[in-house]
């Protein structure tokens, strides 16, 4: 990288910017921000490349962000990342957008027959024999003026993200992978969108142990603790962790004294939110059970879990005829809800990431596995 980066400040600079930008088939984008104690992450930086020129926007000059939202949100440019998640929720969060298309550079990479989850620094490396600065990686992006150092490093993400994109794409596109590495990136960019309160009880490890008035008072703390966090802008911890949250399910106390009697719970909190918990936990104990939400699946019984680990050894010799880590072709929560879903004499149905371009190359070939080993099992 030879040139300086524009330093783009006010909404004027930003609309003008962006003029330029929507004739653009493909922009490299990245983002830096700061996030310790607050539940939404502050924007610090936008860093974006074109054909080698690298613009870095302060968000913290920018009232009106309706010209940038077109272009992330544009289908006729695809949007470049790495490791896109956080980005996606950060843009979402500070301007509003829904970023789509995206090409997620961590995913080609995998596609490309590189290590799963494999880092932009040692991407870079592997690629173009280039050692990436570190120095900034940890620093203050919402202090201004930002120092040469912060801005160098910025810059370089982007300017390294638009030629990986240039050097994975056509190798990619000659795979006939290229759309593959779209779907899935636009797949994590949706998955990374925040999650409805009313379900995020679904995520926290441990809710398969809890059934009745303990589950429903579980799916309602995980609400209310997110709720909270939202509107304080706090991390979620700051209000109840996710162990914090499954204990007072579990054990239900019915009193202050009891609630802060519980091991690790800190007086502040009891202090803070004990009536707010309690009220929660007496209308579970109130909710009548056809509004007690269903069992969360649990570990897979022994005769599923043999069959699920047979379907793995099959999904690694197809991982293998692609080339691709096995990873990449389907997780194991999705391999354990494709056999709960058929085990043992029902029609199996393929998880919603297991469709798309995997539907035909996994999908149905472990579908067919899945049913010959029924078939044997009934002769």
């Amino acid at each position: 990288m030879t040139e300086s980066p524009i330093w783009i400040a006010g909404d004027s600079a930003l609309a003008e910017a962006c003029q330029l930008w929507s004739s653009a088939d493909v922009l490299a984008l990245d983002t830096e921000f700061v996030r310790t104690e607050t539940y939404f992450a502050r924007l610090g930086l936008i860093q974006v490349a074109l054909d080698g020129r690298c613009s870095l926007i302060d968000p913290l000059t920018i009232s009106d962000w309706s010209a940038l939202v077109e272009i992330l949100e544009n289908p006729a440019i695809i949007k470049v990342f790495h490791s896109l998640s956080e980005d996606a929720e950060v843009l979402l969060n500070s301007t509003g957008a829904r970023v789509a298309p995206v090409f997620d550079t961590q995913i080609a990479a995998a596609l490309a027959n590189h290590d799963l989850q494999m880092g932009f620094a040692r991407l870079v490396a592997a690629e173009f024999d280039v050692q990436l600065p570190k120095e900034a990686t940890r620093s203050d992006w919402l202090k201004r003026p930002l120092d040469a150092v912060q801005c160098e490093y910025a810059a370089a993400d982007v300017y390294w993200l638009e030629k990986l994109f240039n050097r994975l794409a056509p190798a990619l596109r000659d795979q006939k992978r290229f759309d593959w590495v779209v779907e899935d990136s636009n797949r994590a960019a949706a998955d990374s969108l925040p999650t409805d309160p009313a379900v995020y009880y679904l995520r926290l490890r441990g809710a398969w142990k809890l059934k009745g008035e303990r589950l429903m008072a579980l799916q309602q703390l995980a609400q209310w603790r997110e709720l909270q966090a939202r509107e304080q802008d706090v991390n979620r911890s700051r209000i109840l962790s996710d162990a914090e949250i499954i204990q007072v399910a579990d054990t239900m106390p019915t009193s202050l004294a009891a609630l802060g009697n519980l091991k690790g719970l800190h007086p502040r909190k009891v202090r803070l939110f004990g009536d707010a918990i309690l009220n929660i936990l007496d209308q579970a104990k109130a909710s009548p059970r056809e509004q007690w939400p269903a069992r969360v699946p649990g570990p897979l019984p022994v005769a599923q879990a043999d069959l699920m680990r047979d379907l793995k050894t099959h999904l690694g010799e197809l991982a293998e005829q692609l080339s691709v880590p096995v990873e990449v072709l389907a997780r194991r929560k999705q391999l354990e809800a494709l056999v709960r879903s058929g085990y043992p004499q029902g029609e199996y149905q393929v998880p919603a990431p297991l469709q798309g371009w995997r539907q035909s190359l996994v999908a149905e070939p472990l579908v067919q596995y899945l049913e010959e080993q029924r078939d044997a099992a009934d002769e």
